[in-house]
């Protein structure tokens, strides 16, 4: 009997976190016939993935049997994050929290085409990052979780026992594999495409290659490699600084880059606009340079 009760306790503690958090999570049908859901982060506005808008207009969104015509206002396919609005939505901000340990359990909400919700219990099975995608666009963080992740559940909630939202769930980030974004991460996407409806990226205009440095030519505490720069784009800030084809570059933001990845990992904690000293090795002599980091925008 007593293990019968701890069992109905859970069962009813369950059910009321899903009906606490489920008034955030909403139903988004903005591509034929493959619905997705979306999670409202505040006012009219609600973040889904990005890969379920496959159009610009005609959106709709669903709770329960009210629906809302919605409009793209940005999206950013690096990390399978769309923001839409949808006017006369007036959803509090829904309340947040970190990412729980491995082992905790979670649960999944997400709202079917008819408007109803879903949910699925499981735990964390890791907290990994940082993730390159395959854009080339660093995530410090993703959640993987054996909730089931049913059709339509892109774009959905992750959220805790006390039903805070930790994070966003996609399919798309790893090869179909389901993962969540943390919510703080998500947020952080949201606010850069409601200024400006894309999220511009730090971009430094060359292409590199990475290259062994002649023991002559080693520099103290940078390793035994660079990148040599093999291409340079027009006005781009490696141009605009005076970087050269044949420089190999040594050093980025303090740091030393022997590989592509090192330089990626700089860039994705760059912003725009922020100035950056560079060492290269040119001429067999070291010379330094400031960049001013350009901007470019990530299509899918």
């Amino acid at each position: 009997m007593a293990s019968t009760n701890v069992l109905a306790t859970l069962s009813s503690e369950i059910a009321q976190l899903v009906d606490t958090a489920s008034p955030y999570v909403v139903s988004v049908a903005a591509r034929p016939r493959r619905p997705a859901s979306g999670l409202a982060i505040g006012g009219d506005l609600i973040v889904t993935a990005e890969h379920a808008v496959e159009r610009d207009t005609d959106i709709r969104i669903s709770i329960g049997d009210t629906h809302y015509q919605g409009t793209l206002v940005g999206r950013d396919p690096a990390t399978d994050v769309a923001l839409l609005r949808a006017p006369g939505l007036a959803v509090p901000t829904p309340e947040s929290a970190p990412v729980p340990p491995v082992g905790a359990l979670v649960v999944s909400i997400a709202r079917t085409s008819s408007g109803t919700v879903s949910a699925a219990l499981g735990v964390i099975t890791s907290v990994g990052g940082p993730l390159r995608t395959s854009q080339g666009v660093v995530l410090p963080r993703i959640i993987r979780t054996d909730a089931a992740l049913r059709p339509g559940t892109a774009g959905g909630a992750i959220v805790d026992v006390t039903g805070r939202v930790i994070g966003m769930t996609t399919p798309a980030l790893l090869r179909g594999l389901p993962v969540a974004i943390p919510i703080e991460q998500v947020r952080e996407i949201a606010e850069r495409l409601a200024s400006s409806g894309s999220v511009g990226r730090a971009y430094l205009g060359v292409s590199v290659h990475p290259v062994r440095l002649p023991s002559r030519q080693r520099v103290a505490d940078g390793g035994e490699r660079g990148l040599l720069i093999s291409g340079i784009a027009a006005d781009s800030a490696a141009e605009q600084a005076g970087l050269l084809i044949g420089d190999i570059l040594v050093r980025f933001s303090d740091r030393p880059v022997a590989a592509v990845e090192d330089l990626q990992d700089s860039l994705a904690n760059a912003r725009p606009g922020s100035v950056v000293p560079a060492t290269v090795l040119r001429g067999g002599s070291l010379q330094q340079a400031e960049l001013t980091i350009g901007a470019r925008t990530v299509h899918g």
